[in-house]
């Protein structure tokens, strides 16, 4: 019976290392290699983005960041208090933000402290033989050389959410692209990370360097932003609400880009400045909005370009047509008024654009009808996105019947129309929209994709598209006679500069009154460009409930126009 025991017992023996050395020993050998290794992962820096003349806009900085590795540690509360002391970090703060980590895979090091000093690095090392969990690394830090002059973008980083990780091929504690630039490309800013493999003694303790494989920079970006002019619109713009687009009307390139106000993305791509990221998102001016391609608002009087290209095409009227306007307009028993109280007299389409009248434009609504408007308007960019090369642009309203029975479940009326030939009612555009419709006008017909990104990794970027409105160029040619006519002694002629022909078109639009101020004051709107023959640049400014377009934004544009002219002729 106990030789029976005793073979029963080793046969127990015999089948157990079986069952671990041959059924389990892949399983228990890699297991017993990471026991005995470390691997610490090693972030690529992210790629550089300069403007079009090479000029740096975004590096990266190395930075000490402090870690702890919980799986190496018995207490990590216990080490954490011992840092605090340091580096001057309350208790409690470290440990919340060791606690929001705490899915992290416990042998993945989670920065708790970043931007120490050199006393600090030191004083930390000291404690190295003691706690063996905690580890400071040298970090690429982004590092944004105009921090909210270029904030809307070029954008932000931020750690990977988990959203971000399931879509965009990450993990936990990666830095990734949030807003503008860095979220768009962020999977060619990326780069590669790199790694050490460590050794580890009996007790846990990194002994030896086993291997590494150093990361690799993410690519380079070349945007087509000319940094000396946005600045200087980000600092005509800076204490006011609204947007300014500069574009090219050629190659679709935007020169300046700015809306305001702005925000610190340097402060916003901090891991734990979350004092400063509240208030931002709680201003009520709401600094994150990217104006430029997320602001709807009414256009006012620029959409009458629109209703006059519809006219012209319709052949409702010719260019040289009179209309009288006695200040009013009755149509359904109503009176629509013109914005001068005495009225323009006998115009015609010419006259009509220099001096906005609203008479003319409302009866070239009348004669249109909402689906000779709708018809030609929409080979235009309003009502939909532009594919411009930054995140989460908004599409505006280009209303018709269709549009209006399907949002709101009610008949269009006819006069909604009258309301809509002088950019009123239903109507509302992004900036960029508004900024490519002048573009439209200004290369007699077409209009190119906008973007940002004209190299990635030294190589030209492509691919970008044109649109043609299949709208006869003479047609345009008419419209330009008369947005001339606008900056030399129209409404617009606050933006004229000597020696330089440029076409524009004011705008003023009304709005709802604030419901704490009963403010009314309507957004001041200008679009332009020059020279009118061939055009360089088309600017669109719209400045916030500040009053009437020539008032606020003529004004800003002629500054944007004679810089940028003024830049060209110096060489620069």
């Amino acid at each position: 019976m106990f030789a029976g025991l005793v073979l029963l017992f080793f046969g127990i023996i015999l089948l157990r290392c079986f069952h671990l050395q041959i059924l389990k020993g892949s399983y228990y050998t890699a297991l017993a290699r990471r026991n005995a290794t470390l691997k610490i992962t090693i972030k690529a820096p992210r790629g550089r983005i300069y403007d079009r003349n090479g000029r740096l806009l975004v590096e990266n900085r190395a930075t000490f960041s402090l870690s702890i590795i919980r799986a190496l540690s018995k207490s990590p509360s216990r080490t954490l208090a011992e840092i605090s002391n340091i580096v001057k970090i309350p208790l409690p703060v470290l440990l919340e933000r060791l606690y929001k980590h705490r899915d992290y895979p416990r042998r993945k090091p989670i920065v708790v402290a970043e931007n120490l000093s050199m006393r600090e690095v030191s004083l930390i090392e000291a404690f190295k033989e003691k706690f063996p969990e905690i580890m400071v690394e040298v970090e690429p830090q982004r590092y944004y050389l105009y921090p909210e002059a270029t904030a809307h973008i070029i954008g932000y980083v931020g750690e990977a959410s988990k959203r971000d990780i399931k879509n965009m091929n990450v993990e936990m504690g990666d830095m990734v692209g949030k807003m503008g630039l860095e979220r768009e490309y962020d999977r060619f800013l990326r780069g590669e990370d790199g790694y050490r493999l460590l050794l580890r003694d009996s007790l846990g303790n990194p002994v030896k360097l086993k291997e590494e494989v150093l990361p690799k920079e993410g690519s380079v970006l070349v945007t087509s932003i000319d940094l000396a002019l946005q600045l200087f619109v980000y600092r005509r713009l800076k204490d006011l609400k609204g947007s300014a687009i500069v574009v090219s009307p050629e190659t679709g390139e935007i020169l300046a880009m700015v809306s305001s106000p702005s925000f610190n993305s340097n402060l916003m791509s901090s891991r734990f400045d979350d004092e400063y990221k509240l208030k931002i998102m709680r201003d009520p001016s709401k600094p994150l909005y990217t104006r430029a391609i997320q602001g709807t608002y009414p256009i006012g009087s620029i959409f009458k370009l629109a209703v006059a290209v519809a006219a012209l095409k319709k052949r409702i009227i010719g260019p040289g047509d009179k209309i009288f306007c006695p200040g009013y307009f009755r149509f359904g028993g109503r009176d629509f008024r013109c914005w001068t109280a005495g009225g323009h007299g006998w115009v015609n389409l010419y006259k009509a654009i220099e001096q906005s009248c609203n008479v003319y434009f409302y009866k070239m609504g009348a004669r249109l009808g909402i689906n000779n408007i709708v018809d030609v308007v929409s080979h235009f960019p309003f009502g939909r996105r532009t594919g411009i090369d930054i995140p989460n642009e908004k599409t505006g309203i280009l209303p018709s019947p269709a549009w209006k029975k399907k949002a709101l479940g009610i008949q269009w009326f006819p006069g909604e129309t009258i309301s809509l030939a002088i950019g009123q009612g239903y109507l509302i555009a992004t900036p960029l929209q508004v900024a490519l419709f002048g573009t439209a006008i200004a290369n007699r017909g077409w209009y190119p994709q906008p973007h940002f990104v004209i190299k990635i990794a030294g190589q030209q970027t492509g691919g970008w598209k044109t649109v043609r409105t299949g709208i006869e160029p003479g047609i345009f040619e008419e419209i330009i006679k008369g947005m001339k006519r606008v900056v030399e002694r129209g409404t617009g002629r606050s933006a004229r500069i000597p020696g330089l022909e440029i076409c524009g078109k004011t705008g003023t639009a009304q709005i709802v009154a604030l419901e704490r101020t009963k403010e009314i004051r309507p957004h001041s709107l200008f679009l332009a460009f020059a020279p009118c023959g061939k055009p360089e640049i088309v600017v669109f400014v719209i400045v916030e409930r500040s009053g009437a377009g020539s008032e606020f934004a003529v004004p800003i544009a002629r500054d944007i126009l004679r810089f940028y002219f003024n830049e060209k002729n110096k060489g620069n």
